[in-house]
């Protein structure tokens, strides 16, 4: 893992600040929405009730045929404007080893997520389409602020963003990058720690256990939905950037996680989640996401991440040109 990771941060860290295009091979190794192949039958964990993925989707999950879905509605004023944005960076990963024999396993509890995992799709530098493939629901404030930020970095003078300063740049974003995290767990919360930026994602099931007012994260509270753990995130501190090019969620805004553990089938052990983004600001509805993260237990001992170093350097800093977002 460690000859991988470097050169990932190394791009990852110049393509949050818009300095460069990605600049080095990735291999695709699943489609992004799509359970791997050959997961065990069933609609993904939150899809609508008695659905599954849709048709193309990669293989794995679903209950047999499904009708076409409809065609998309014609876009509105907001997409419209996102759609004629410069195109994002293509997405990739670099393929990870396979779980070396005699390595811990996850617990066969479906309730129990401890250990380490690992986003095992391509990074989306902009989220463009929900798990059925239709284009995000802007609304036009939230078009506007999606295009503010991809033409500062068209003309050189891209935006500063909270992980440029080594703040908490939010769950979703955290929870894309190709890098591992822990999940600890008891019967009353659960902390996935992440590699990447010190990052800590609380999650509890009593919301009084919760610090008083708004975080960089967000306050999460959890319920379960048989084996799925259902996450509801909100009270942010701060507008968050969803993902590297700053697919927009406002502080009001709301994520709701969808968590369930797949250890059948002829896949290794995996977790699904799709997240729900409401946010009536920036979009004209909810619209739903999915993503999958491998077990990965030979990463369990995290590469050092000094997030400070970046500050002043003039590959990924302020020197490389970052200015300040003006305020809606």
């Amino acid at each position: 893992m460690k000859t991988e990771i470097a050169p990932l941060r190394t791009v990852l860290r110049t393509a949050l600040t818009g300095a460069i295009a990605l600049a080095i091979p990735f291999t695709a190794v699943s489609a992004q929405n799509g359970p791997p192949p050959g997961a065990p039958g069933g609609a993904p964990a939150g899809a609508p009730r008695g659905a599954g993925p849709p048709p193309g989707t990669p293989g794995g999950g679903g209950d047999g045929p499904l009708p076409p879905l409809p065609p998309e509605a014609e876009l509105t004023e907001g997409q419209k404007l996102v759609d004629g944005l410069t195109p994002p960076n293509p997405g990739g990963i670099i393929p990870v080893a396979g779980v070396a024999k005699g390595a811990p396993t996850p617990s066969a509890d479906p309730r129990d997520f401890s250990g380490t995992w690992y986003h095992n799709q391509p990074l989306e530098f902009r989220i463009q389409r929900d798990m059925f493939k239709l284009r995000a629901p802007y609304t036009m404030a939230g078009a506007k602020v999606m295009e503010r930020r991809v033409k500062s970095t068209d003309i050189g003078k891209p935006f500063l963003n909270a992980s440029a300063i080594c703040r908490p740049p939010g769950v979703q974003w955290q929870l894309d990058l190709n890098f591992p995290f822990q999940i600890f767990q008891t019967k009353d919360w659960l902390k996935f720690v992440f590699q990447e930026y010190h990052g800590r994602w609380d999650v509890a099931f009593n919301p009084a256990t919760l610090p008083a007012g708004p975080s960089y994260q967000g306050k999460s509270v959890a319920h379960w939905d048989g084996d799925t753990l259902v996450v509801e995130t909100s009270g942010f501190r701060q507008d968050l950037w969803l993902d590297v090019d700053g697919t927009p969620l406002s502080k009001d805004g709301k994520l709701t996680q969808r968590i369930r553990k797949v250890t059948q089938g002829n896949v290794r052990p995996y977790l699904e989640m799709t997240i729900t983004i409401e946010d009536p600001k920036y979009y004209t509805n909810a619209w739903t996401i999915a993503r999958t993260y491998t077990w990965f237990p030979q990463a369990a001992y995290f590469e050092e991440y000094d997030c400070e170093e970046q500050i002043g350097d003039p590959a990924g800093g302020p020197d490389a040109g970052l200015v300040p977002e003006p305020k809606d």
